[in-house]
């Protein structure tokens, strides 16, 4: 079997999405323990959506063999996780912007960072593995 990059873009993705929902899952509980936010429910539902779709990249880059399989679960778990993060982001701006400043910020950092950084691996991930279906055929 023979192990590409599109399989290494996906695993290092999914470890970077998975690190920023750990991240945002404790900053979030951090927040709620110290009644520093209105409640970690909103962040856990973001951050278990985040974790789906770092899941569903990390299996698109081991079917990397299995050209569009593995570049659609590539892609859709980049567009998910954009999505997801985009909602962590909005949540933790709006409460900074409430006043809230400590613990938002620290999950705005930590998700951007993180999250961006699954979201161009995995897309990156993908088109790689779709040019390959292309100039095999």
């Amino acid at each position: 079997m023979h192990v590409g990059n599109a399989f290494w873009l996906g695993i290092i993705g999914g470890i970077s999405g998975i690190l920023a929902v750990i991240l945002v899952v404790l900053l979030g509980g951090m927040g709620e323990a110290f009644n520093a936010i209105g409640g970690a429910q909103p962040y856990t539902n973001a951050a278990g959506a985040a974790l789906v779709f770092s899941l569903v990249g990390i299996a698109g880059g081991v079917l990397e063999n299995q050209k569009i399989l593995g570049a659609a679960l590539m892609i859709i778990g980049a567009l998910g996780a954009l999505i997801s993060i985009s909602l962590l982001s909005a949540l933790s701006f709006a409460q900074f912007l409430a006043g809230v400043i400590l613990i938002p910020l620290g999950v705005l950092i930590s998700v951007s960072l993180f999250g961006v950084l699954t979201f161009v691996l995995f897309l990156l991930g993908g088109i790689l593995i779709l040019t390959r279906a292309a100039g095999a055929h």
